[in-house]
């Protein structure tokens, strides 16, 4: 979670371009992958459009950071 915060606090950088976007094509067969994003939005409780929001103050960031660690 907190390279996440770290990656979304970026300007113009490919790493939040890839965590954020999305590729065209279509889904495989079977069951459906976990994606990071998930990931990150049941650790935080909140979905990812909010986190990436909250990234934004680092004081609420760690807050939720040493949430999720315990």
């Amino acid at each position: 979670m907190s390279y996440y915060d770290h990656v979304v606090r970026k300007h113009n950088s490919l790493e939040k371009e890839v965590i954020q976007g999305y590729t065209s094509g279509s889904r495989s067969r079977g069951r459906q992958r976990r994606r990071w994003t998930d990931v990150i939005s049941e650790w935080s409780g909140m979905t990812i459009n909010d986190a990436a929001r909250v990234t934004e103050h680092r004081a609420e960031c760690r807050e939720i950071l040493r949430a999720a660690n315990l």
